[in-house]
């Protein structure tokens, strides 16, 4: 269920004015989403489901309780107020207890497309249609998965903060697999707009790389020059950020921690052509410009030529070390250089591994941020600027600052999904990397 500016404010204005606690904050979220499932070649299942959910957090003194509701009448709306104002009195003493914030001044949000909210179900089975039908055209068998979702998000406290956001996301993913089971590709996209899925374009890519994967080559593990698609990279670029807080870094604890206390903010880690950045109203990756507590997200530098800028910080953390407060990101930017296209990198290459994507990435070492996964759905060696052979697929042990101070070359940017970011907003580069560490092989697709 999707409610307007309006209709959310005067909802959650009601169950402020129900509340008796030294401060509260209620957040509201409702979706209407849209979805195709497919496998082996033909549509599996069509759904459609929608939500509207109010969550209460009341706090006496640094105690917080919190309730969770999605029944809307004054009886139920008085009773979640009252249950998290019992919680709170039950709950121990929070020594990180944040009050909610002042009102706050928000930048405007581009994360809405009125083609995706107006997407029809010719449009969405126009895509599926189209994977399905080329597949069984090239003898190879697809499965994956269509959504379209509106939804919103909104937040009132005692203190007087709202906060408002209505977005859009479109994805549509498949996986395509040789009838021998061999050779494998996939694709998956999320933009904002639905308009910007270039079903065929994609389709068609993976379907020719599926065939090129039959009957891998087994090559040693070792290190190796890699050219890294956007998937990959995302993957990278996105589990970097998830270490990148300020707090393990000031408290030794981080990559990002200085031998002599504190953190490595100003020093130089990565390579020149390193330029990570988060801007929630940019528009190759649109994102919420306010966190979960309603604290505004705006601009912020992460590496700028490889020079280390900024760590997120939360505000109990801000406060502590009289530092500015830096929340985690609602989406992540990396430059790249947008006339040197993936297959030029291919082309000027003389030996290297190309990988499609990654799979089942996980942390190993938190302190040097050293992770282990998987390649999947198509490796391939490069000799001479052309792919030669598709390879077995390999584990990996390596780190992500590792890949950004080894970079050899960056192309043009795009809109990724990685194996482990989700719907998160995210627009790198393929990258070309020394000294990749594939540990092992894998009997991964």
């Amino acid at each position: 269920m999707i409610l307007n500016e309006n209709e959310a404010r005067n909802l959650l204005a009601k169950v402020i004015s129900n509340s008796k606690a030294d401060s509260a904050i209620a957040t509201l979220s409702g979706n209407n989403s849209y979805n195709i499932r497919f496998a082996r070649n033909s549509l599996s299942t069509n759904g459609f489901a929608d939500g509207l959910s109010l969550t209460i957090t009341s706090s006496i003194g640094k105690k917080s309780g919190s309730v969770t509701t999605n029944r809307f009448d004054e009886g139920s709306l008085k009773e979640a107020v009252s249950r998290s104002e019992e919680i709170a009195r039950l709950s121990p003493e929070n020594r990180e207890f944040m009050p909610p914030l002042a009102p706050q001044v928000y930048s405007e949000s581009f994360n809405f497309s009125e083609n995706t909210a107006k997407m029809s179900a010719a449009g969405r089975t126009t895509q599926v249609s189209y994977v399905i039908e080329s597949s069984i055209k090239n003898d190879v068998t697809c499965a994956g998965y269509e959504e379209d979702e509106v939804s919103f998000s909104a937040i009132l406290s005692t203190t007087g903060l709202f906060a408002y956001n209505r977005g859009t996301k479109a994805n549509l993913s498949s996986t395509i697999r040789t009838v021998d089971g061999s050779g494998s590709g996939r694709f998956e996209k999320l933009y904002t707009d639905s308009g910007n899925i270039d079903f065929k374009g994609l389709c068609d890519h993976v379907i020719e790389r599926s065939k090129m994967s039959v009957n891998p080559a087994v090559i040693e593990p070792g290190r190796y020059t890699v050219i890294l698609e956007p998937s990959a990279a995302a993957d990278m670029v996105s589990l970097c950020l998830n270490y990148m807080g300020s707090r393990g870094a000031d408290e030794g604890r981080s990559f990002f921690s200085s031998p002599g206390g504190g953190n490595l903010i100003g020093e130089k880690l990565a390579n020149d052509s390193v330029h990570i950045y988060s801007d929630p109203v940019d528009l190759n990756a649109p994102s919420v410009p306010f966190t979960w507590d309603g604290e505004p997200r705006g601009p912020i530098q992460w590496f700028e030529g490889g020079v280390l800028r900024n760590l997120h910080r939360n505000r109990f953390w801000a406060e502590k070390t009289s530092a500015p407060s830096v929340p985690y990101p609602s989406n992540i930017l990396m430059k790249g250089n947008p006339g040197r296209t993936l297959e030029d990198m291919i082309s000027t290459s003389e030996s290297a591994v190309l990988v499609t994507r990654f799979w089942y990435i996980r942390s190993v070492d938190p302190k040097t941020m050293l992770l282990t996964g998987l390649t999947r759905d198509g490796v391939f060696e490069i000799k001479n600027g052309k792919i030669v052979r598709p390879l077995r697929n390999f584990r990996f042990n390596e780190s992500p600052m590792n890949v950004l101070n080894n970079i050899l070359e960056l192309g043009k940017p795009e809109k990724a999904v990685g194996a482990e970011t989700g719907d998160y907003p995210i627009f790198v580069p393929p990258m070309k990397v020394a000294n990749f560490n594939f540990s092992s092989l894998s009997d991964a697709i």
